[in-house]
């Protein structure tokens, strides 16, 4: 082992759909934010996050956690702001839950590659 193994862990860059692995957790983050273009991704996203939600060690259940909360509740959010469109004020809720969705995925990301666990996966804010 080469002291570039030591200072750089692999986990950084590995993405994995082994449940509850840090590879896993991560390519369900990558793949909330690539939902964002491709319909249909964020379902099959919270779908690894939901199987992964019991496995692998505080740190992954914490994210998995987190993650599970991110796509109920921008669900929630986008349904409200689509009730309220007819005010014309749900396009602005549904614009800002696009930011709220991805500063979550971001600072859970963040978190991740600091080997942090999720800080407020059931909250509503940030």
């Amino acid at each position: 082992m080469s002291q570039d193994d030591v200072l750089k862990p692999h986990s950084v860059t590995h993405l994995s759909l082994t449940p509850g692995t840090p590879g896993q957790v991560r390519l369900v983050y990558w793949a909330f934010l690539l939902g964002l273009l491709v319909p249909g991704l964020n379902v099959i996203a919270a779908a690894l996050a939901w199987r992964a939600r019991n496995t692998g060690d505080h740190l992954t259940r914490s994210h998995a956690a987190n993650q599970i909360s991110i796509f109920w509740h921008s669900m929630v959010y986008v349904l409200i702001g689509l009730v309220l469109t007819y005010f014309l004020f749900g396009v602005l809720l549904i614009m800002a839950s696009i930011i709220w969705y991805m500063l979550r995925n971001v600072r859970g990301l963040q978190a991740l590659a600091a080997n942090r666990p999720a800080e407020n996966p059931q909250s509503w804010l940030f």
